[in-house]
């Protein structure tokens, strides 16, 4: 059997069907680059397998800024994986557990600036293949060190309307009807986004409770309490926002992924500017300031190229009229085997100006005699 060009690395988390890690790819000369390898762990059911599979063909015709993208499928050491792009960054729950270490809430604009772009990946997913994620919650929404918000794992997705024989997803953030009616449109999926942007904007969890059953009767009544009760400078164009994608009756939602973020671009940019992925870039590393961006390697530095000194009579010459009108002929000059030395100045030194004319009268220039010889 021939040995996979994946390698696994270490565990970074375990779901329902699988565990996660960190891998590389390897390729010729050295080539190795990171990647994520989920593995299915229960290789012997055929419902786990089938849902595997289906979470692969799903991932593979999707191709946004705003997806984690999938590489390959493929049998690593004897079990199903599906490989992933490797996004160096961090989950929206880290970055929500750090604001809560720093004992403040996030930052309201980029708070509706993560939210536009998950509704972004949704709309295109939706448009794309009518696929409703069902998973939306901070574990899965990330930010790269870049900037750029990623939403990942499809493991749940499902076809819009389709209705499960069985309750999947997490407590918290699921939409009523998916408790009550156990099925899911791209509007259950709106519901979920707004749970997390209510934990955005207020570093509290809409739904608590110490049991399933506790989370769940709250979500099926309906009633929550007003994001302004743990953060009373939420603008009222944030509320609206928030306030609609929580309706408990689908209907009263935003009718569209595309049409909840149109809301959260227009509250960001009507007044003509808005944070961008260079903002919430610059927020992260201020967030996190133990990353430092790591050196180039020696191999990858150029050396600087100097300019190089022709002597002018080692030049090559060219043909020169002779007197009579004839070219004359001139063999080329082999090049000097002398070595120049050429002073380059740093960066920052000044410029080298011309010596100056010492002071004093300026010189009259010399007339030429001439004797007129007689005829």
């Amino acid at each position: 059997m021939q040995p996979s060009k994946y390698k696994v690395l270490e565990e970074l988390g375990a779901g329902g069907m699988g565990k996660v890690y960190k891998g590389v790819v390897i390729g010729q000369s050295g080539f190795q680059r990171p990647i994520v390898v989920k593995q299915l762990r229960q290789t012997d059911d055929a419902g786990h397998i089938r849902m595997f599979v289906d979470e692969a063909r799903r991932y593979a015709v999707l191709d946004h800024e705003n997806i984690g993208r999938i590489f390959d499928f493929e049998n690593v050491d004897g079990k199903l994986c599906i490989i992933f792009e490797y996004i160096d960054g961090w989950t929206l729950i880290e970055y929500l557990d750090r604001h809560r270490e720093l004992r403040r809430l996030p930052d309201v604009d980029l708070s509706i600036f993560i939210a536009s772009r998950v509704c972004r990946a949704l709309q295109y997913v939706f448009e794309r293949s009518a696929i409703v994620h069902r998973d939306i919650s901070p574990s899965n929404i990330m930010m790269t060190r870049e900037g750029t918000v990623k939403l990942i794992d499809f493991g749940i997705a499902t076809q819009s309307g389709t209705r499960d024989s069985s309750l999947t997803g997490k407590p918290a953030y699921m939409a009523p009807e998916m408790v009550v009616e156990l099925r899911a449109d791209n509007r259950s999926d709106l519901f979920s986004l707004g749970t997390v942007l209510f934990e955005m904007l207020t570093g509290e969890r809409l739904f608590q409770g110490k049991t399933t059953a506790e989370i769940l009767e709250q979500v099926i009544a309906g009633h929550h309490p007003s994001p302004r009760t743990f953060n009373p400078a939420i603008p009222d164009g944030v509320m609206a926002i928030v306030r609609t994608a929580l309706q408990r009756d689908a209907t009263r939602r935003y009718a569209s992924a595309g049409e909840m973020g149109a809301a959260c671009e227009h509250f960001l940019y009507d007044k003509g500017y808005g944070p961008t992925n260079l903002t919430l870039k610059q927020y992260l590393h201020a967030l996190f300031p133990e990353f430092k961006p790591p050196r180039p390697v020696a191999r990858e530095e150029f050396p600087l190229i100097e300019p190089t000194l022709i002597p002018i009579g080692d030049a090559p010459s060219t043909p020169r009229s002779r007197r009579d009108g004839r070219e004359e002929d001139k063999t080329p000059v082999a090049p000097s085997k002398r070595a120049y030395n050429v002073a380059v100045p740093p960066p920052d030194a000044p410029p080298t100006l011309a010596p100056s004319r010492p002071p004093g009268p300026r010189p009259r220039p010399r007339r030429l005699k001439t004797r007129l010889r007689p005829r």
